[in-house]
């Protein structure tokens, strides 16, 4: 088969719509015929036609859309014209003025939150006073309870700074404290709760 047969079979496969892969592959007069006369197919009238309907008929749609839209602008504006015509005219009611609120010249005190009591505790490194002993010294033994021997004597209103504690023993709580005279264990208070260390800061 020539190359010319070989470029008309190209050409009338396009027309038909049946590529042959083989030959469009391998024969270059082939596939040159059958590219041009699909090229020459796409820009035929028809094909121009088809593409400038499309746009014709967008352009009608358009138009369509928008003379709706400004005819349906146009009713409802006329029948409110035509409503506010009909409708009597509603009677006016005098409001009541209104009163302007008062700002009173000079502001009220608000009271101020009370603060709260600073409670004090005893601490080693903190100082403690002597203290609700009636007159009389307070004892300060060799270890924290009742039958270690007594070391020193802390008297009424004396300031002592605090080593160690607490302890526990024999229902009272000892702090280790020194005073001016030396230092000893010395129960925080009585058993019935009066409280001889009074803590200082």
């Amino acid at each position: 088969m020539s190359s010319e047969d070989m470029y008309e079979r190209g050409v009338a496969d396009a027309e038909r719509g049946e590529l042959h892969p083989f030959y469009y592959q391998h024969y270059y007069h082939y596939r040159r015929g059958y590219d041009q006369a699909r090229r020459r197919m796409r820009r035929t009238p028809l094909s121009l036609l088809s593409r400038r309907g499309w746009l014709l008929t967008i352009g009608v749609v358009l138009v369509v859309a928008l003379a709706v839209v400004l005819g349906s602008a146009f009713r409802g504006s006329n029948a409110e014209d035509l409503a506010s015509f009909a409708a009597p005219e509603a009677e006016t009611v005098a409001a009541e003025p209104v009163q302007p609120t008062r700002t009173p010249l000079f502001p009220t005190a608000v009271p101020s939150a009370t603060p709260a009591p600073i409670v004090r505790t005893l601490r080693v490194g903190g100082s403690a006073q002597v203290a609700n002993t009636e007159g009389r010294a307070l004892r300060g033994r060799a270890a924290p309870g009742l039958k270690a021997p007594v070391r020193v004597a802390f008297a009424e209103g004396e300031q002592v700074r605090i080593l160690e504690g607490p302890v526990a023993a024999d229902g009272y709580v000892w702090w280790r404290v020194e005073g001016r005279n030396g230092a000893g264990w010395a129960a925080q208070q009585s058993l019935e709760g009066v409280v001889w260390l009074v803590p200082v800061e």
